[in-house]
């Protein structure tokens, strides 16, 4: 096992602040990914800044153990893109996007979105991202992609999910509530026709 630390972070005007515990390069899978869900969620809470100049999507996957909140859980709010499962968190107080999760508290599921944070800090404690994920959704295309496949993204997520929803870890997450395993912030779903007006912005 390689060396972890603490990652603090806060949403962009500071009234959201958590941290990441005991995180690294072997702790989770750091991607940029190129997903249209992605990016139109950035779109549509008004943060297109945090992309790439592809529409990349910086993104941390890991347990959902290692996460605690410090304080501004008041302010969590959270998006259905489509009709999957997939929930998408942000800030209300500044449109910070900051996790996805599944709709309960088990199956265990935590991807953390980088995209707003101090990049030396995350640099310093992920280390370098391991690779571009679904690269072909890339807008413009990417000249030299490094592609990271579905498989090997579920050889990562898979046993973490695995782990914590056959644990007590998945108790601990703090965007749910243990007992009813619903979470903090009732999600909102996104009508077509929100998330074609704000990828025309």
């Amino acid at each position: 096992m390689g060396a972890t630390t603490d990652l603090p972070f806060s949403c962009s005007c500071g009234q959201f602040q958590g941290i990441l515990h005991d995180v690294g390069p072997d702790e989770g899978d750091r991607l940029t990914c190129y997903c249209s869900d992605c990016r139109d969620f950035l779109r549509v809470i008004g943060r297109p800044e945090l992309l790439d100049a592809n529409g990349g999507n910086a993104v941390y996957q890991t347990r959902v153990a290692k996460l605690e909140i410090l304080y501004g859980s008041d302010r969590l709010a959270t998006l259905h893109m489509t009709e999957k499962p997939t929930m998408r968190w942000y800030t209300t107080c500044c449109n910070t996007p900051l996790f996805n999760t599944l709709p309960k508290a088990k199956p265990a599921f935590l991807s953390v979105n980088t995209s707003a944070f101090d990049q030396a800090k995350v640099d310093a404690a992920l280390g370098p991202s391991n690779g571009d994920f679904l690269a072909k959704e890339a807008e413009p295309p990417l000249a030299h992609p490094k592609a990271f496949s579905q498989f090997k993204l579920a050889l990562g997520f898979i046993p973490r999910l695995v782990k914590d929803s056959f644990s007590s870890a998945w108790k601990r997450s703090p965007l749910f509530d243990p007992d009813t395993r619903e979470p903090l912030a009732k999600p909102r779903r996104v009508s077509p026709e929100e998330r074609l007006a704000a990828g025309n912005r």
